[in-house]
């Protein structure tokens, strides 16, 4: 259904699991509107400014025509709101984390990721608590478009990047879009 991360769930354990369809090395796990996730986050005025940079205003183009997405990318922005907001990505880890995998913005938890790959019709199930292991030893680092989530052992299992395909000027057109990698 919509608004939850429960793909499928065993009616009789009530064990829940994501299903993770993926052509590549990564899939989509989460969008949602900047709006949204500034509010569910409750998120300073200070921050908000710089995923208003980042990410673009839907409607309006901070950059005065200067880029086609509307948005500015993080060597246009001052480094230290930059290093602020980073700082707010790792001190909210977890919680992203909570948001993105493990329970969405509607508190519907999963306890089970299954990664399907399609090319070669494999599959592998994956325990939510060990994605989490992951996340609480690692790190987001901004890039120049995108934040990226790297491991510990320094692999990359997250990234963040405006969603940036559809009609321009909606709310969806600078949501926030994460991907998830299989890393593990």
């Amino acid at each position: 259904k919509p608004n939850t991360k429960q793909d499928i769930i065993n009616t009789n354990t009530g064990v829940a699991f994501s299903l993770k369809s993926v052509s590549k090395n990564h899939t989509q796990c989460h969008l949602a509107s900047k709006k949204r996730w500034i509010e569910y986050f409750d998120i300073n005025p200070v921050i908000e400014r710089w995923f208003d940079m980042f990410f673009g205003v839907p409607g309006f183009d901070i950059t005065d025509g200067k880029n086609k997405q509307h948005r500015m990318t993080a060597s246009e922005i001052d480094s230290r709101l930059n290093a602020m907001a980073v700082d707010w990505f790792n001190e909210n880890r977890m919680a992203i984390f909570d948001v993105i995998v493990k329970k969405g913005m509607s508190d519907t938890p999963v306890d089970y990721l299954i990664w399907f790959d399609k090319p070669k019709g494999l599959h592998s199930v994956h325990s939510v608590k060990d994605l989490e292991e992951l996340v609480y030893n690692g790190e987001w680092i901004l890039k120049e478009t995108t934040l990226h989530f790297i491991t510990a052992d320094g692999k990359k299992l997250f990234h963040v990047q405006m969603k940036g395909s559809g009609k321009k000027y909606n709310s969806g057109y600078h949501g926030l879009m994460f991907h998830i990698y299989k890393c593990f």
